[in-house]
């Protein structure tokens, strides 16, 4: 996954405004769309013409409107392909509104899902689940979480059973079972125990809560507003958001593997000191910025 935009309400010299792209196995799944963020895709080689999924947070300037201009680039380029986008209900009248201002007609149909609490996405690949965030408007956090893979397979396991190598043994890889000599073989006979796959969580802009605790159990790698060190508690909670130090604390408590700090306020010329806060409470911490990747291993059986 690549941060495309880390900054909060402005853009700096060196921070562009919220989005992150996950790349997978040719898709992408795109958070938030800051203004711009078709040229910081184009910076980070995000192909825009492929499958892909937009997560909007919620309905505020610094994470939507660079959706405008998303489409219309995808439009100049002639994408074809449906593309699906999950936000707050009002995103979708705001859309037709704006389109219908800017006379701007697309070339590519638009899957619109509402978000709401619960799970809004079953691909052949992962879900998408979504919780109520805690800000100044409708907001929303989600979860990206792929399907388990089968387990481990042992081909002398198959060969002693007498499945012959070629499409037999691709089901059985898949998790499906197949017939030898009219016998059934399941995928427990050849292989290990099913193997997770990965969770990434993102908290768009929100105060800590315990439901978002609970939501981003055991993530792989989350995702997480700071826009405010722990000496402007005060400046986080009259705006309802999270500081270095309430990320760290609930990546903790929901036994989060990675913690990936973001959303950061202009006024801070550098995020040593938030990240230093961060780590001595979840020392696994880092400081996103604008065109870092970071790559999210699966996890252990």
């Amino acid at each position: 996954m690549t941060f495309l935009g880390t900054s909060a309400a402005v853009p700096t010299r060196t921070r562009a405004l919220p989005a992150v792209a996950i790349r997978r196995e040719g898709e992408v799944i795109l958070m938030d769309c800051g203004e711009g963020v078709q040229r910081t895709a184009l910076e980070e080689s995000i192909g825009l013409g492929g499958p892909m999924t937009i997560l909007i947070t919620h309905l505020h300037g610094d994470h939507v409107a660079g959706i405008l201009g998303l489409f219309q680039t995808m439009s100049l380029g002639q994408r074809r392909r449906p593309l699906v986008l999950v936000g707050p209900p009002k995103l979708e009248k705001w859309l037709e509104v704006t389109s219908e201002i800017l006379h701007f007609g697309l070339t590519f149909p638009v899957e619109f899902v509402p978000a709401r609490p619960g799970t809004l996405l079953r691909t052949p690949g992962f879900l998408v689940r979504a919780a109520r965030a805690r800000h100044s408007v409708e907001a929303f956090s989600y979860v990206v979480e792929e399907n388990g893979r089968p387990g481990v397979f042992y081909p002398d396991k198959a060969r002693a059973l007498g499945v012959p190598e070629g499409k037999l043994w691709s089901n059985l890889q898949k998790g499906k079972s197949v017939q030898v000599a009219g016998k059934r073989v399941v995928p427990s006979q050849v292989a290990g125990p099913p193997r997770p796959g990965r969770k990434i969580g993102y908290s768009g802009d929100t105060r800590p809560s315990p439901g978002l605790t609970r939501f981003f159990a055991r993530c792989d790698l989350l995702i997480f507003d700071s826009t405010f060190s722990d000496g402007d508690r005060d400046k986080a909670l009259d705006r309802k958001h999270t500081t270095c130090t309430e990320a760290a604390a609930l990546a903790r408590n929901a036994g989060a593997k990675r913690l990936a700090l973001t959303h950061f306020s202009a006024r801070y010329t550098t995020t040593a000191g938030l990240v230093r806060e961060a780590r001595r409470i979840f020392p696994n911490t880092v400081a996103a910025r604008d065109g870092l990747s970071l790559d999210v291993d699966y996890p252990s059986p």
